[in-house]
């Protein structure tokens, strides 16, 4: 849990210490039975990219997106449902699953686009679905699922 210290001063100098939680505007991370609501976004941590809702231009469409983060003219550099957008509506919600997939809801409440992870074994390694999973923005710009226990 992230905890925010606000510093207030009254006119009589007289100063309080307030504690906000869950106060942040810049979301790091998406938990299951959390979501990203259309106007809600994740951060890279170094804050060079953010993924969330977008619309080309004048379009009325709505897309999951990644873009850079600081700079004048909204670049996107992946988009998770170009083949399906979330049709004239601000109703897009993003959510990450107990398995550790995301799934992205649109006009009441059906899935447009849902990534898959799967449990491989090879002669070198095992990739298992993570146990208590998350999702980050790196400052790469690439999402990634790991397991929070790690």
């Amino acid at each position: 849990m992230r905890v925010y210290f606000l510093l207030c001063c009254s006119s009589q100098l007289l100063c309080c210490l307030i504690f906000l939680t869950r106060a942040s505007f810049a979301v790091d991370s998406l938990r299951p039975l959390e979501s990203i609501k259309d106007g809600g976004t994740l951060v890279s941590p170094d804050g060079s990219f953010e993924l969330g809702f977008f619309s080309p231009g004048s379009a009325k469409n709505r897309y999951l997106g990644i873009w850079y983060k600081n700079i004048p003219v909204q670049t996107v550099v992946r988009v998770a449902n170009r083949c399906n957008p979330i049709t004239n509506s601000t109703s897009g919600l993003l959510t990450l699953n107990g398995s550790g997939n995301l799934v992205l809801l649109g006009q009441k409440k059906t899935v447009v686009w849902s990534s898959t992870t799967t449990t491989t074994t090879t002669k070198r390694s095992l990739i298992k679905q993570p146990q208590k999973p998350i999702l980050q923005l790196l400052d790469s710009g690439n999402p990634a699922i790991g397991d929070e226990k790690e």
